[in-house]
């Protein structure tokens, strides 16, 4: 059945990006062997996901030109745009409950970690480069049949089958943040492809993208406050390549991240992660229908 998704994202003029040309590549998604949706383009993540800028709270604390902080980021899949079929449709568990849905069996679930670097900051406003190491800076997808990841409890994200690793590179990695009061709001392009040893896409789970393009386009809605995204842990209990994390409440700012991917064949050199969960995103709110029980 065909589902399409989209996002209302209004424009906001002093933090809008312009994005790089690239033409939608539909792939398959699969569960390893079975088909779950074909003609597949896009991967629409939870709103209910995460974020947590590590050691730059509280709002309004000051900011330095060149000063490194690091960004984390957990969320499951709550819907494809695409054929899918009775499996995914009937099987998908979108809820990050930390526990198995009734006649659920499996989920996807995305992490990352980044370090961000300030660049410039002009009155409330910061802008955000790259920093780090290649290793500091990655983007990983999961397959899970245990369908256990927990908004609060930070748990599930990370402990499944691993179906893609990418490393986020400085070129077209930007953000920007606006202090707002309390609060704040602002936008984000990453950029992330197969850089490193171990980086991959598995065809058996996206089948069609592998061997055509070696990045995603993602775009995401980062707000703070967090609501119902919110967590005092990140990343817990999973992978070692995305150490577990306690948030400090103290000085960590925790987001609400609604994001979702794109394959696509980009213009050459252009091969973008666009916008996944650094500090902030334009204040929009989005309606999303979720897929039938």
């Amino acid at each position: 059945m065909k589902k399409s998704f989209r996002k209302l994202i209004p424009v906001a003029a002093a933090l809008g990006f312009a994005l790089a040309a690239s033409s939608a590549q539909a792939f398959t998604l699969k569960d390893g062997t079975n088909v779950l949706a074909s003609d597949a383009t896009t991967l629409d993540w939870n709103t209910t996901g995460s974020g947590v800028a590590k050691g730059v709270g509280p709002f309004g604390s000051p900011l330095s030109v060149g000063q490194n902080f690091q960004f984390l980021y957990q969320s499951n899949l709550a819907s494809i745009d695409g054929n899918t079929t009775n499996t995914f449709d009937s099987g998908l568990d979108f809820n990050a409950n930390g526990t198995k849905g009734a006649g659920k069996a499996f989920e996807f679930t995305i992490v990352a970690k980044l370090t961000e670097k300030v660049t410039s900051l002009a009155g409330t406003t910061a802008t955000f480069g790259l920093g780090g190491t290649a290793a500091d800076n990655k983007v990983a997808i999961y397959y899970d049949t245990a369908a256990n990841a927990s908004t609060t409890g930070g748990t599930g994200f990370d402990d499944g089958q691993l179906i893609a690793l990418l490393t986020i590179v400085p070129t077209n990695t930007q953000s920007t943040f606006t202090i707002a009061g309390a609060g704040g709001q602002g936008s984000t392009k990453l950029n992330a492809d197969i850089v490193q040893a171990g980086d991959f896409i598995d065809p058996a789970y996206l089948q069609g993208v592998t061997h055509l393009l070696f990045g995603i386009n993602f775009e995401s809605n980062l707000n703070f406050p967090a609501g119902n995204s919110a967590t005092l842990n990140f990343q817990k209990g999973g992978s070692a390549l995305f150490p577990d994390y306690t948030v400090d409440t103290a000085h960590d700012i925790v987001f609400k991240v609604d994001g979702s991917n794109t394959f696509a064949l980009p213009e050459p050199g252009t091969m973008m992660l666009l916008g996944m969960g650094m500090l902030g995103l334009v204040g929009a709110q989005r309606r999303r229908r979720a897929p039938k029980a």
